[in-house]
């Protein structure tokens, strides 16, 4: 129990963690535009896709850095939690389905999409 705390406050300074990071307003308003229309798809493991193939050079790049930026976050928090870093990232993966704008679209495990 006191090991599912300790992990669990540690995805919760993640998720702050990616919310203030130095430099993100611009991003996270590019990505909540990318999402809402449906050309980026946050996925059940925490990280983000492009649902588009038509999708601008703009989004691949804003997905690869989002993405990296992730899984170095999620890479720090599994490793003073000791847990995996796919269970970081799919607890925050939750953490995103809150906070992402209408209209953002989630890959299920088993591929298929569903629209907030």
């Amino acid at each position: 129990m006191r090991q599912l705390l300790k992990f669990l406050f540690a995805l919760t300074m993640v998720f702050a963690a990616l919310c203030a990071a130095p430099g993100s307003a611009q991003a996270d308003a590019r990505l909540d535009a990318l999402r809402a229309s449906g050309v980026i798809a946050e996925r059940f493991d925490g990280y983000v896709e492009i649902r588009d193939s038509n999708a601008p050079s703009e989004a691949r790049a804003l997905v690869e850095d989002v993405n990296a930026k992730r899984r170095e976050l999620y890479k720090q928090r599994a490793s003073e939690s000791n847990v995996p870093v796919e269970e970081v990232g799919k607890v925050f993966a939750g953490k995103i389905v809150d906070t992402a704008p209408p209209g953002t679209y989630f890959r299920r495990p088993s591929g298929d999409y569903v629209r907030k």
